[in-house]
């Protein structure tokens, strides 16, 4: 536990008194109100890694965020501030992280595969969108749906499809999806770091998928001042500029930050024979924030954010047609647009308030509470694909019109007692909290006609009327509660992690379809589970630290099977590692072997007699694999960050025709590596300021349908890096997909899904 002292003659000590008793008023009556309402939340927000150039880190790579008050040894408390890097120098290693355990612990600790993106790398690599600041993690695939400029972050963890379920900002769940199409978006800027957590994780966070976790951490205020302007210009007529700017009082009891963007820009989602008309991004994001320190026990964060999101088309490339008597697709694909400029929109306003609270009772006794609410309304349109006519080879693709109008409201609450106590030799920290989450979904789909495409010579800006026959009108409620108990226990060499959770969660929807029924269609489940994780670790003075886990999670499931709810499907996962972080140095080396099931999984019914016996639950899919991963400073300057991922997927019980096949868009083999150099370590005159990087990016093979028929190839892509800095000033180029390698990410549905193609981007920033 770091010290403080007391001697902060601007603090009366009667009042600090008495705000920490309001306080924790404050903790328990939220905390009791929560569970009376019975519902669930998140966890305690990670603490930032150092903002590049501007933030003070502590040793575990947290921001400043705390008065620069004289400390005491003998009280407890908030952190100390260690100031240790420059812009220049600022580490791609992360020592610390609060996601896996939400307490603050050493990443060599954890009994779990987990890597962190620090604000040094995502600047590095130009980071723009946010799948892409996943590109260089094992276990990890993202735009597995291709170039996307709406917002939706596709993406795969060991072997699952984990958008709806991995997204997590400041340890609260974040919903990645409504019903249709609304998606809470994320600002790569708005970040500090990114700590992605692989493998079953429902005993901290409750219900989540197989694959793991990505959890989000937010810029904070420091006591350090920050003071940043950016300045882009790029490929398809990029145009951005962003702002980060903080301060506090002369005694740090104060802090204030501002971070806000504004994107305008064309994508590479053209459409022919329109003279350069293309889908287009038009972003705005704005986040306060201020800190207030009324004692050296107690610190009180307010934070928001505001985005707005105006996006074109989507990406989806219609294969040609056959001229089969079925009007089939077939496996070649065409460079038209099924959507239209003039028609297709995705609009969307999201806003969100959170807060943190800590208060230190002494050495041993900590609480902490994390809260966020936020918001979400959107509009969505586009034209989908109906099919081509029998024996059609002219390429005229049949098209409607839908349009959908969501809402979504989120509610998470999280609180926990953390404890730092001693039983003869060992050490115990321990855990104990309860969480609550409440999402709120409303959702209207209209659907109407619309004018056929040509797909061989395609015509747009076609007039489509507004569609205005109703297809579905949802409402649904999801609940969650979850209670649930760690301790990090620590004899000598050996750190013995124990946990355990139990959630209950409720789902209330209520849908009219009107294709297949005018009146309301109710759907109610409850569901209840016990979760937990243990795992091993043995510490060996030189830095290397093996390593043994067992972990589970939990996702519930919409439908019925013959008007019963389906169960859950459940995940268990062993995995044994080695962490390697030589004594001193800022590199750490993973090696993990993994074993995970998922039960319960859905399967079409071969005997399906009716719409509510679509789906039977008798799935199994089992995923083994090896993961790699180095982030190294190799020597002075010389930064490297490597992956590889081996993972064999398999579908262990299933549909007829579908078991011992892998499932669709999951890689088997996924490498990567990323070199950044500071030239001036050289010490060459001319060489000061400059700096290089580079960097290559290999996915396998995949799958485009169950029964492994159709494949989509592997590519192999590169990314460049050039930089100068000269005082405060920095310029940097960044090229993604260097040599533009043309590259489908999958196929599937009729549609071909294209890779992001090369990028280039110039960004001037001044810190001053």
């Amino acid at each position: 536990m770091k010290a403080y002292t007391k001697t902060n003659k601007g603090l009366k000590q009667r009042k600090h008194a008495v705000l920490a008793r309001a306080l924790q008023c404050v903790f328990l009556t939220l905390s009791v109100t929560a569970y009376a309402q019975a519902q669930q939340a998140g966890s305690e927000p990670a603490k930032p890694e150092k903002k590049e150039g501007a933030s003070a880190p502590t040793e575990a790579g947290t921001p400043n965020d705390k008065a620069p008050l004289t400390r005491n040894i003998e009280a407890a408390i908030l952190p100390t501030v260690v100031i240790k890097d420059t812009a220049a120098t600022a580490p791609y290693v992360a020592k610390n992280t609060t996601t896996a355990t939400k307490t603050d612990t050493p990443i060599i600790e954890i009994p779990q595969s987990i890597s962190v993106i620090t604000r040094r790398e995502l600047d590095a690599r130009g980071v723009q969108f946010f799948t892409e600041a996943l590109r260089y993690v094992p276990g990890v695939v993202v735009d597995t749906f291709g170039f996307n400029g709406q917002g939706f972050e596709y993406l795969g963890m060991r072997g699952f499809n984990v958008q709806t379920t991995a997204n997590f900002r400041d340890n609260l769940n974040q919903a990645a999806t409504g019903i249709f199409f609304g998606a809470f978006i994320t600002d790569p800027y708005a970040l500090e770091r990114i700590d992605v957590l692989r493998g079953p994780s429902s005993v901290m966070f409750g219900r989540g998928d197989a694959g793991g976790i990505v959890n989000r951490v937010t810029k904070l205020p420091t006591a350090a001042p920050i003071r940043e302007v950016e300045l882009q210009y790029g490929s398809f007529g990029r145009k951005r500029v962003a702002a980060d700017f903080g301060l506090s009082n002369d005694d740090g009891t104060l802090m204030f930050r501002l971070v806000t963007s504004a994107l305008d820009t064309g994508t590479q989602v053209s459409f022919p024979n329109t003279n350069g008309a293309s889908a287009e991004i038009k972003r705005f994001y704005i986040a306060p924030s201020l800190t207030w320190r009324p004692s050296e026990k107690t610190s009180i964060t307010l934070f928001g954010d505001i985005l707005n999101n105006r996006a074109g088309a989507g990406a989806f490339y219609p294969a040609a047609p056959t001229g089969d008597s079925f009007g089939s697709f077939s496996n070649t694909p065409t460079n038209a647009v099924q959507g239209d400029p003039g028609f297709s929109r995705y609009s969307t306003n999201q806003a969100s308030f959170s807060y943190k609270l800590e208060h230190h009772f002494n050495q041993t006794w900590t609480i902490r509470q994390n809260f966020r609410y936020q918001s979400q309304s959107g509009n969505f349109r586009d034209l989908t694909a109906i099919g081509y006519l029998p024996d059609d080879t002219s390429g005229i693709l049949q098209r409607s019109a839908l349009s959908t109008t969501e809402k979504i409201d989120q509610t998470v609450l999280d609180t926990h007692l953390q404890g730092r106590l001693s039983t003869g030799p060992v050490n115990h920290t321990v855990l104990v909290g309860i969480d609550w989450n409440r999402m709120n979904s409303t959702a209207l789909k209209f659907v109407g006609d619309a004018p056929s495409l040509n797909v061989f010579n395609p015509a747009y800006f076609q007039p489509v009327a507004t569609p205005t026959s109703l297809d579905t009108d949802a409402k649904q409620r999801l609940d969650q509660v979850g209670f649930y108990v760690q301790d990090q226990i620590k004899y000598q060499k050996w750190v013995l992690t124990l946990s355990g959770r139990h959630d209950r969660i409720s789902n209330n929807t209520i849908a009219t379809i009107t294709a297949l029924d005018p009146s309301p269609i109710p759907f109610q489940n409850k569901d209840s589970a016990y979760t937990g994780r243990a795992g091993l670790t043995y510490l060996f003075s030189n830095g290397i630290s093996p390593y043994a886990s067992y972990s589970q999670s939990f996702l519930p499931q919409a439908g019925l099977a013959d008007g019963a709810p389906f169960n859950p499907t459940r995940a268990s996962q062993y995995e044994v590692g080695i962490k390697y972080q030589p004594v001193g140095s800022r590199n750490l080396f993973t090696v993990a072997l993994f074993d995970l099931t998922k039960t319960n999984v859905l399967t079409p019914n071969p005997n399906v007699s009716s719409f509510a016996n679509q789906f039977i639950q008798v799935g199994e899919i089992r995923s083994r694999g090896a993961e790699l991963e180095a982030r190294a400073e190799i020597y002075r300057g010389l930064n490297f960050i490597g992956a590889f991922t081996y993972n064999d997927v398999k579908i262990l019980d299933g549909s007829d025709g579908t078991v011992g096949k892998m499932p669709i868009r999951v890689p088997n083999t996924t490498t990567s590596g990323w070199l950044d150099y500071n030239l001036g370590a050289l010490n060459i005159d001319w060489l000061r300021g400059f700096g290089i990087g580079g960097g290559v990016r290999y996915v396998g093979r995949v799958f485009n349908d169950e029964e492994n028929t159709s494949t989509t190839r592997s590519f192999t892509l590169f990314d460049a890096m050039l930089r100068y800095d000269l005082g405060p000033w920095r310029f940097s180029i960044v090229a993604n997909n260097l040599f533009n390698q043309k590259y489908y990410s999958a196929t599937g549905g009729g549609n071909f899904f294209r890779g992001t193609e090369r990028t280039v981007y110039g960004t001037l920033k001044l810190q001053f």
